[in-house]
């Protein structure tokens, strides 16, 4: 089986349908791209939720005696073809360590981030974690010695965290860095797609800042779904196309503002349904029972020439005559057999 020629890009189809001075003109919209953490824009709506809670964490005091540790591998950098076996590898060294660190009593992992890095002058991955953990300053010289021994490469800066938001940040939006990725050979792009459609877990909480967000988060969904249906129910009457009778079973995404050849407009985004049927059926599913005599036909019925045309029409007309005129020359044409049989018996009377 060939691979995907464009693995990063979806396979449905979408089309937008101008609104006020363009409308109803149809503009084709092309596939878009896949909604994954790949991708900087998708990768935000996931990002901004996750800072905002850990800036709100920190002003409660969450973040005393925290630290903002780096960890990685410096002689064990993965080839592109073994990324994801090696990153799983990764992370089950770090589950191991930290699970046994958290034993102790005095290590607390609250926010943990994975980042893959592709080194162009070796050709391998880089893979290296950065974490936020609650760690006491009498500890910390154990807890930084034990690390060393599991890890070849460390990052343990002992100042403390002046900028929740900012870290977190810088742990989040370096999972992927599309402005740097543009520059990776096919292979590396590859790899890293292949880690997210794996769903391949990059950024974790634990501690009391996971036991947080699971007090505060459904609350906040809960508000927000709330609104969000009130939202989408008038969305939906505000992008209801009254005009439009014949149902396409296309999907409505949104009603959305583009710049059409300079001119900026409303529009309706649409995304074609999947193709059931076969091509041969199209016709039959488009039009109603009325015109069925045109979609019944065979597929290679030959359209009649001209005078084929003017022939048939003239031999219906004459059809409608006669059958209109019949009520006159039936007792004619009656009569006229009489007068010929009549004539028939006089003629052999005299030939007798």
């Amino acid at each position: 089986m060939s691979p995907d020629p464009n693995p990063f890009q979806s396979q449905k189809e979408r089309y937008v349908v101008l609104l006020g001075d363009g409308s109803g003109e149809i503009v084709d919209w092309g596939k878009p791209l896949r909604g994954t953490r790949f991708f900087g824009p998708n990768a935000v709506r996931k990002d901004r939720p996750m800072v905002a809670d850990f800036q709100a964490f920190a002003k409660q005091g969450g973040l005393s005696d925290c630290v903002f540790w780096g960890i990685g591998l410096a002689c064990a950098k993965a080839e592109s073809t073994d990324l994801a076996a090696a990153l799983k590898r990764f992370n089950d060294r770090i589950n191991i360590e930290f699970s046994e660190l958290r034993k102790t009593g005095r290590f607390e992992m609250l926010l943990l981030v994975i980042h893959p890095r592709f080194d162009d002058n070796s050709g391998l991955f880089d893979l290296h974690a950065h974490f936020v953990a609650r760690v006491p300053r009498e500890h910390r010289d154990d807890i930084k010695h034990r690390l060393r021994c599991k890890f070849s490469k460390y990052d343990f800066p002992d100042h403390a965290i002046r900028n929740a938001a900012a870290v977190a940040t810088y742990m989040m939006w370096g999972i992927f860095r599309n402005k740097v990725m543009i520059s990776w050979p096919d292979h590396a792009l590859r790899a890293a797609w292949e880690l997210v459609e794996c769903r391949f877990q990059f950024v974790r909480t634990g501690g009391s800042f996971a036991k947080w967000r699971a007090v505060k988060r459904p609350a906040a969904e809960l508000s927000a779904n709330s609104v969000d249906e009130t939202l989408r129910r008038r969305n939906r009457e505000e992008t209801a196309d009254r005009r439009q009778n014949v149902i396409t079973g296309d999907r409505l995404l949104s009603r959305i503002m583009l710049t059409i050849r300079g001119v900026r407009m409303p529009a309706l985004l649409f995304e074609v349904a999947p193709q059931t049927m076969h091509a041969d059926d199209q016709s039959s599913r488009r039009y109603s029972s009325a015109v069925n005599i045109v979609t019944q036909e065979p597929p290679k019925w030959n359209k009649p020439t001209g005078q084929a045309q003017v022939c048939g029409c003239n031999t219906m007309v004459w059809h409608r005559l006669t059958a209109a005129l019949e009520w006159i020359t039936a007792p004619i044409s009656s009569l006229a057999g009489r007068i010929h049989g009549i004539g028939k018996k006089l003629v052999r009377k005299l030939r007798s």
